[in-house]
């Protein structure tokens, strides 16, 4: 079956009701009111201020940033890297911190808001950065051919989602009326997806975005984003608590929905372009220690005050986000 192709520019940005499933888009929220990103407080903005009581229970008093360029090192030569695009930049804390790093990277910076490009601006402000305000979804591929190393970190939930969808319907549509359809089953069969039993939703979005990403044969790739496949080890799963149904749930936000990522189908397309995968909860490169006070916090489910239910949501979240990284053979 042949790609999609340019044909389906534009139809991912309405949520479209059609027969059982309806399509996530969250990029008009995203071009025209996004104005804050206060309402959906990520892990990597959640350890930005150096004085954040979160900052006290992990092993490391550190940035999201700093933590991660010391993971990402295990596996790519950071030193050695030059060209770098982060897809989705938030307000650039991220990006400052690889820069504080190693100021020999140069930095693109791509993002869909015109709010977050902005701040990312005013981050990174005395840096050698460029910046380009795009839907990634559109972007031409050639544009990325010499990046080194490319970031999507906590933004493929806003990527767009199909929401309903179940085999029937899949297969009965796709090769006939509904060119939105023939874009899903193209990769389940192109990358040989299992299908779901009954209704599922599909990350059609991230599955793009990857698949791109794969094409121009970008040498590291990384992704951080909430999973729908979370998993928390045997020894603490008595302190927390993570629910995973191993399909992509909803994130209802003000002004929009999100959804969880299914990191598996995203490790299939990768490995169909000869990555290889490393992959785990964000719990990897932020380790924490379990003191009795930490214990008391999560056994209570952080009902001891507002503080106690910040560390708590917290310590979920290292579990419930999750990373990849891919290395090109």
């Amino acid at each position: 079956m042949k790609a999609p192709g340019e044909n389906l520019r534009g139809l991912f940005y309405d949520i479209r009701p059609f027969m059982d499933y309806t399509l996530n888009s969250t990029k008009a929220y995203h071009t025209d009111t996004l104005n804050t990103l206060g309402w959906e407080l990520t892990v990597c903005n959640a350890l930005h201020p150096a004085g954040t009581p979160l900052r006290r229970i992990i092993a490391r008093d550190a940035s999201f940033g700093h933590l991660l360029y010391n993971h990402l090192n295990r596996y790519a030569p950071m030193e050695s890297l030059a060209r770098v695009i982060e897809i989705g930049g938030g307000y650039g804390y991220l990006m400052k911190d690889l820069l504080d790093r190693n100021n020999r990277l140069k930095p693109c910076m791509l993002d869909i808001s015109p709010f977050l490009l902005e701040k990312q601006r005013e981050t990174l402000r005395g840096y050698d950065v460029s910046y380009r305000i795009e839907d990634f979804l559109e972007t031409d591929p050639g544009f990325l051919s010499g990046f080194d190393l490319a970031i999507m970190n906590e933004n493929l939930g806003d990527f767009p989602t199909l929401v309903g969808l179940n085999e029937e319907l899949l297969k009965a549509l796709a090769d006939k009326s509904d060119p939105i359809l023939r874009s899903a089953l193209y990769f389940f069969e192109r990358y040989r997806l299992a299908m779901p039993q009954g209704a599922f939703n599909l990350n059609i979005g991230a599955l793009q975005a990857i698949e791109k990403l794969c094409a121009a044969a970008v040498p590291y790739i990384y992704i951080g984003e909430h999973s729908c496949e979370a998993v928390v080890p045997e020894p603490l799963r008595s302190f927390i608590r993570v629910c995973s149904t191993g399909n992509p749930e909803r994130i209802a936000l003000k002004g929009h929905d999100e959804y969880t990522i299914k990191f598996s189908y995203l490790e299939s397309v990768a490995k169909t372009f000869h990555y290889r995968i490393v992959r785990g909860p964000f719990a990897d490169f932020i380790a924490f220690d379990l003191t009795d006070a930490l214990q008391n916090i999560l056994l209570t489910r952080g009902r001891m005050g507002d503080e106690a239910e910040m560390v708590c949501q917290f310590v979920e979240d290292l579990f419930q986000y999750a990373y990849m990284i891919m290395i090109k053979d």
